[in-house]
């Protein structure tokens, strides 16, 4: 029964609280994490979609597309466990866009990494595995 009422109030929460408002959470708790900079500068909303600015304007054959796509995943790998579901879900969107954007051939590996519950990403954190694969899935 707790369950139940506590996935009505994320869904209420999502309902009522637009993107930019989640990303400027996300941005928010990831103060004084080596991501910081990375994240004020980078993580934003256009319209209700999330964005990395970084991953839009450089490639990864690149240094700064090479940092991008490190610090996108160790805001999401290492830091997972200071957000609620709500933000978890639109911090893996920006994963999955930063990597599309950046390395769209990998796309599919990932979202067969993240999917596998066996796979040392699921088991290491679980929600944020579910949350990029539900996420990468979508497009699949």
């Amino acid at each position: 029964m707790r369950m139940c009422c506590r996935s009505h109030r994320q869904r209420a929460y999502t309902l009522r609280v637009s993107k930019a408002r989640i990303i400027l959470e996300i941005v928010t708790a990831l103060q004084g994490t080596p991501v910081d900079d990375f994240a004020r500068q980078n993580l934003v909303a256009d319209g209700n979609r999330a964005v990395v600015k970084c991953a839009r304007a450089t490639s990864l054959d690149s240094a700064d597309g090479q940092a991008c796509k490190r610090a996108i995943a160790t805001a999401l790998r290492r830091y997972s466990y200071l957000f609620n579901a709500t933000q978890l879900s639109v911090l893996a969107d920006l994963y999955a866009t930063a990597l599309e954007q950046l390395e769209p051939q990998a796309v599919p590996r990932v979202r067969e990494r993240m999917c596998d519950a066996t796979s040392e990403e699921a088991l290491r954190d679980a929600a944020a595995a579910q949350a990029v694969c539900e996420r990468l899935s979508q497009d699949f």
